[in-house]
């Protein structure tokens, strides 16, 4: 990432868990986009289960929220400007000010929530570009935030754009992580379950049988999404 930044070439990347492939299959917009994007990580014990079942096992899972204070870690002392878009108000503020703590060689181009009218969202493209980023991080949900991107990015003038779901929530205390434990042994899924059941149950517990399902019927009778 940080290398791509001295590029001069525009890349969206593209976390993908297994709800994320199931809506894949009902969004053929969302579908084209993960296609076509410079960088798509696997992310999640069911993704690591998949490629193990498909003989296409992955080196390692790798999403956003792992991924954050690494990246932060490599842009210490950079002149690379990071932009924090999305979240409720206040939450993009209170990550950037978890950055300033952690890592205060990192420079934080701008940060703002993703709670704008649509009127708004070319005053939102405008303060991106202007604040000079070179990394855009955008937390609207999938695949929302995909197809911001996607039809956002030219105009944002960033080298580098993914989108980062939950991310904000997690980094500015409003939703705490899973312990270390759980989520080495793939379990921190659960302890999402555990916070918000209501919200979540159908996404775990029938999303992840029908990505299941998907997956083995992949291995018996390869297909593509969409596709005449």
């Amino acid at each position: 990432i940080r290398t791509a930044c001295h590029t001069g070439k525009q890349k969206q990347l593209c976390f993908v868990n297994p709800d994320c492939i199931n809506i894949a299959f009902r969004d053929a917009a969302y579908w084209e986009i993960l296609r076509h994007a410079d960088w798509v990580l696997a992310d999640g014990i069911g993704m690591k289960i998949a490629g193990k079942i498909l003989a296409q096992p992955f080196r390692q899972n790798v999403n956003g929220t792992d991924l954050f204070p690494l990246l932060c870690r490599e842009l210490q002392n950079q002149d690379i400007g990071m932009y924090l878009l999305g979240g409720r108000p206040g939450v993009a503020e209170k990550v950037k000010d978890w950055i300033q703590d952690s890592y205060p060689g990192v420079k934080v181009s701008g940060a703002r929530d993703g709670y704008y009218r649509e009127s708004e969202e070319n005053e939102v493209v405008d303060a991106i570009r202007r604040s000079g980023a070179s990394i855009l991080l955008v937390a609207m949900g999938v695949p929302k935030q995909e197809m911001w991107i996607h039809r956002r990015l030219r105009e944002t003038n960033v080298s580098v754009a993914m989108g980062v779901g939950g991310l904000f929530d997690f980094y500015s205390g409003r939703i705490p992580r899973a312990p270390i434990w759980m989520r080495e042994i793939g379990l921190e899924w659960f302890y999402r379950f555990y916070q918000e059941p209501g919200r979540l149950w159908k996404r775990y517990f029938i999303g992840n049988f029908v990505f299941l399902y998907r997956v083995l019927r992949e291995r018996v009778t390869p297909t593509q999404p969409h596709s005449n």
